[in-house]
């Protein structure tokens, strides 16, 4: 695994949304919020542990053009 990833919930590429966005880089797991900010949210490295298979990888330019609806 590389140092940093990107992955999305409910990912609609063709309007550029989705429900929730996240990103790990070097060690912490943040979520992205509706004004385009990121907040740290470790509950979610649970993916790591393929407790959760339902994400879509996304690449950091889609996650910062990319509005979340949640």
């Amino acid at each position: 695994m590389g140092s940093k990833l990107w992955f999305a919930y409910g990912l609609e590429r063709s309007s550029k949304t989705a429900l929730r966005l996240y990103r790990f880089n070097k060690g912490v797991m943040e979520r992205k919020q509706k004004d385009g900010s990121w907040r740290e949210a470790p509950e979610q490295c649970c993916i790591f542990f393929g407790e959760d298979m339902d994400y879509e990888d996304i690449t950091e330019e889609e996650a910062e053009i990319t509005q979340v609806r949640f």
